[in-house]
């Protein structure tokens, strides 16, 4: 298992890429166990200040991952690694825009616990 302390973008970010897994069902497996301490609490919804502003038919989301905090997780060396080579692989074939900024983050905490 690896520590991980990774703020709500963090963990979204991290969670967008759990959630477009396609693979063995021994590794769907160690995703779906681990996938749980990734979510966000209404409660720390709440400390982070979290504002939904409807444009048109969207719906848009802010928040302070300052006030939100650090989440200490432990997540299977396998999904962290998994993690790492996905967001490794988009980064080479597509790259990242300013939209995804929590990736700078969540890629140092990745690979630091890795090593």
């Amino acid at each position: 298992m690896k520590k991980l302390e990774l703020n709500i973008s963090e963990r979204l970010f991290a969670l967008k890429y759990l959630d477009d897994f396609k693979g063995s069902v021994s590794m769907l497996g160690k995703i779906l166990e681990n996938v749980k301490q990734f979510g966000v609490s209404e409660e720390e919804w709440v400390k982070a200040g979290k504002v939904e502003t409807k444009k048109g038919d969207d719906i848009q989301w802010t928040w302070n991952d300052e006030k939100g905090g650090l989440k200490s997780i432990e997540v299977d060396e396998d999904v962290v690694k998994y993690l790492d080579a996905t967001i490794k692989k988009i980064d080479k074939e597509q790259g990242f825009g300013l939209a995804d900024k929590a990736v700078v983050g969540l890629m140092t905490k990745l690979e630091v616990s890795l090593k």
